[in-house]
């Protein structure tokens, strides 16, 4: 296990979002599938990416913020995903230490989700 040197803070890790992934073939190769952004740039991840953005260690704890605090679609019965947008926005507003006390803030997120959920079911409606 590496060592920091005396006085300096540890190297922390950057979490990118996966703008890629690999397809199993079935034969033992890959393909390599990228990721095109959706809507208005945005990328849907899955819960599990949200929850390493949002630096939370269990991605169960996020069911009860998908649709208040998190934009999200169920492109299959069993499978969420979130926007990335939502997500670190979610994550930008919770950095304010007065977030989860302070009813405006939390009114003003909420909002925001709730159009981007509004305009995503009148779109999935029409497609």
């Amino acid at each position: 296990m590496p060592t920091q040197p005396p006085g300096k803070p540890p190297k922390r890790e950057t979490v990118l979002p996966l703008l890629a992934e690999l397809v199993s073939r079935g034969d033992g190769t890959f393909l390599l599938k990228p990721k095109v952004p959706d809507h208005e740039l945005d990328t849907w991840i899955t819960i599990r990416q949200a929850a390493e953005v949002l630096d939370i260690h269990r991605h169960n704890n996020l069911y009860p913020f998908l649709g208040e605090y998190l934009v999200f679609r169920r492109p299959l019965p069993a499978r969420i995903i979130i926007s990335l947008k939502s997500a670190l926005a979610f994550k930008q507003a919770t950095q304010d230490p007065d977030f989860w006390e302070n009813p405006a803030l939390k009114e003003r997120l909420k909002e925001n989700v709730k159009k981007s959920m509004e305009t995503l079911a009148a779109t999935s409606l029409e497609g």
